[in-house]
């Protein structure tokens, strides 16, 4: 089994390659900027267009395939003129004379010219390519795609894309992990959205969440984060037949986050807060899912069957009261009282499976803080300091509920502990700990 992931400019990413080289296929990279546009709104180091080399190189001695993204949804008014594209094109071909593999691409313009100017490159079309019928891919294979990968709207229809494979005849790749709304009315406009966006607008309309378009939906139906089509670790068997590659989104995900997410497609088994498996920026609005619940209650076979018909079905909004916190930042005054007190029990059931508890155990503290249960944020806050004693961020938090309670001595331990053992971090925490 072979999993595609992507780099989040962090150069470091590539040891973790030497650690997991046989279950990565690809390691997918985006094109500079200064070339075209990206179907993701991240930074790129003044040092990212000299790292592609080693990126590369790193690939070729692992017998990983090196992948360039060529995903934009719209390259502007100059993405069909000659000039604009050949510069792109010179590109790749200088990439592929040092060992570039594969380009992914989105624009079926792009794909064809790619395919008749560089010989032997192979082509794989994104995920933004939308690809939902048998009809869409047999155009795009004409074209000249060898790797096709499926819309994640469809990602759970399992017969249809069975179908698109046996009628197409390619190579089938699935991106298992991105958390975007399925059917997302946003996703059309997000994506030219990013594609252009090089630098923050200066204000949206209507104050809209920036690059997190699907909050207006989440204020009103929370539950509908279940609809997110990601495909669960456990439920890999299901596509054994029909997904020749699995695709992780891991470009936002720091490098600690991809090997946990790696880990749990590899070992098909994850525990604890979904989040930390799941891509995309709207999950801001939620701060915990207890995946747990989601298994007991057999998630995937359910929302495999879903004849989306809300209202006459509360299944998802059962999940929700169990398993969701929402992130309080979206909640009202009136609201908050009640949901920290429901995350308080979330989280106490998250902990007995969890595979990461230090995180649990701080959310918990944060919860009990709210609350104004100081002594009860001090006791979670220590729990994960006693499983993790480099965790900064309980420190933090400790100081920081000291202050509240005028507990100076205990204040003055946590910065001499913190001046100790966090010299290169000990100003920002101090600013914390220190009591008036």
């Amino acid at each position: 089994m072979k999993f595609s992931i992507g780099y989040n400019q962090d150069i470091n990413l590539l040891d973790l390659l030497d650690a997991y080289k046989d279950n990565i296929e690809a390691f997918y990279f985006p094109i500079p900027r200064q070339y075209v546009g990206s179907g993701r709104h991240s930074s790129q180091k003044s040092s990212y267009l000299n790292e592609i080399p080693k990126i590369i190189k790193k690939c070729n001695l692992l017998n990983i395939k090196s992948q360039l993204l060529l995903n934009a949804t719209c390259e502007g008014k100059d993405g069909l003129e000659s000039d604009f594209f050949s510069k792109i094109i010179s590109y790749i071909q200088k990439l592929k004379k040092i060992g570039l593999k594969s380009v992914v691409v989105s624009n079926p313009v792009y794909i064809c010219a790619i395919k008749e100017q560089i010989k032997g490159m192979e082509v794989e079309s994104s995920v933004n390519c939308y690809v939902k019928t048998v009809e869409h891919a047999l155009y795009l294979k004409d074209l000249g795609v060898d790797v096709l990968t499926v819309d994640r709207d469809i990602n759970r229809d399992t017969s249809l894309i069975k179908k698109i494979k046996d009628k197409t005849g390619l190579k089938i790749k699935i991106m298992l992990n991105e958390g975007c709304l399925r059917n997302c009315p946003f996703r059309n406009m997000h994506y030219n959205f990013l594609s252009h966006n090089t630098q923050s607008p200066n204000k949206l309309i209507d104050d809209i969440f920036y690059d997190r378009f699907c909050i207006k939906i989440y204020l009103k139906y929370p539950a509908k984060v279940f609809s997110v089509p990601f495909i669960p670790p456990e439920a890999l068997p299901y596509y054994a037949q029909i997904a020749d590659y699995y695709k992780l989104s891991t470009r936002f995900f720091p490098t600690s986050k991809i090997e946990t997410c790696l880990k749990a497609y590899i070992h098909q088994d994850f525990n604890g807060d979904l989040l930390e498996i799941l891509d995309c920026p709207g999950l801001i609005y939620f701060d915990f899912i207890n995946y747990d619940v989601l298994k007991k209650n057999n998630f995937f076979e359910r929302i495999t069957k879903c004849n989306s018909e809300c209202n006459k079905c509360n299944y998802c909004d059962k999940l929700k009261e169990n398993a969701v916190v929402i992130n309080s930042t979206f909640l009202k005054n009136s609201e908050k009282i009640r949901e920290n007190k429901k995350a308080i029990k979330i989280y106490k059931s998250g902990l007995r499976f969890a595979q990461d508890k230090v995180s649990i155990y701080l959310k918990l503290s944060i919860a009990f803080a709210n609350l104004g249960r100081y002594k009860k944020a001090i006791a979670a806050a220590d729990k994960a300091i006693k499983l993790n004693p480099k965790e900064i961020a309980a420190y933090a938090l400790l100081g920081s509920y000291y202050k509240k309670t005028k507990s100076n001595n205990e204040a003055l331990k946590v910065s001499q502990k913190v001046c100790k053992g966090f010299s290169n971090k000990k100003k920002s925490v101090l600013e914390f700990t220190k009591a008036k």
